[in-house]
């Protein structure tokens, strides 16, 4: 174990079980670190200490895309960028077009889904998308591996339900229908590739002329990236019309609490949220309905 002020002990496991062990057995604080965009950030900013670090960038098990009956699952170290390329981010537009607007594409690049779902850092981009997928997340211990809701792992600001001695191997998903569904991801920041001020992921299926199912996620509102019910329940069963979703998308003001930051006030995260909302499911519906 490395000594206070001195550099981390660096471990490269070569299976995850070994990656798992080494998080069981090591003393001190062990940290887990794929593409660094952020720990490393922080780490050398002195946010964050470390005895030792476990690199799990170079596990195959972790890494890449699969579907199947109806389900996709993205490994913990697959990048930004090959979900964007992925035929998954075509069929779940939101996905692509969350990824995309993630920082440059240096970033986009290194920076992987797993780390930024373990770094729950409220203003991340790809978190509300997943929270409208509905999506699940794989952990991995010693001997040992449980699954859960992403809305039960994002337990508060910057912190995760994951154990000193867990490891997220991935995260899953339900695939929408090919039929009347559509998604959309609408952000707005301060600068142009940067933080989130409000992000709005939405998610909905039309049939007949009215709202099915509708999914809301926001970005930048709250402790955690959050789903707003109130937008959701408003609009399922309604007629799909502009008044309905300008109408609905008043209702997001119920479900965000957000703090004043380096990206904006909160008074004017209040008032920007619906019309980010409202944007994101006019996108979303025009997609269902094949009109874009």
């Amino acid at each position: 174990m490395s000594g206070e002020g001195t550099t981390p002990d660096y471990f490269a496991p070569e299976s995850v079980a070994d990656a798992c062990q080494r998080l069981a057995g090591e003393e001190g604080s062990v940290k887990v670190v794929a593409g660094g965009q952020t720990l490393m950030l922080i780490f050398r900013q002195g946010f964050v200490q470390a005895d030792a670090l476990v690199d799990i960038s170079r596990l195959p098990e972790l890494s890449g895309i699969s579907t199947g009956d109806g389900r996709a699952r993205v490994g913990a170290t697959t990048t930004y960028a090959d979900l964007a390329a992925h035929e998954v981010a075509d069929r779940v537009t939101m996905l692509g077009e969350a990824c995309n607007g993630i920082a440059d594409r240096q970033v986009r690049n290194v920076g992987t889904i797993g780390g930024a779902l373990c770094h729950a850092d409220p203003a991340f981009d790809i978190v509300p998308p997943l929270l409208c997928l509905d999506a699940d997340v794989q952990v991995a211990s010693e001997g040992d591996h449980r699954r859960l809701p992403l809305s039960a792992f994002l337990v508060g600001h910057m912190r995760t339900d994951l154990g000193p001695d867990e490891l997220l191997e991935g995260v899953a998903f339900n695939l929408p229908g090919p039929q009347q569904s559509g998604s959309a991801y609408e952000k707005h920041a301060a600068v142009d590739d940067g933080w989130a001020t409000v992000g709005a992921a939405t998610l909905v299926t039309v049939s007949d002329g009215t709202f099915s199912d509708v999914r809301v996620g926001l970005t930048a509102v709250a402790d955690t990236a959050v789903r707003s019910p109130a937008v959701e329940s408003t609009l399922v069963g309604n007629p799909v019309t502009e008044d309905a979703i300008e109408a609905a998308s008043e209702e997001v003001t119920a479900d965000i609490d957000p703090l004043d930051d380096l990206s904006g006030s909160a008074k004017y995260k209040r008032g920007l949220a619906p019309t980010l909302v409202a944007r994101s499911l006019t996108t979303a519906t025009e997609r269902a309905r094949g009109d874009r």
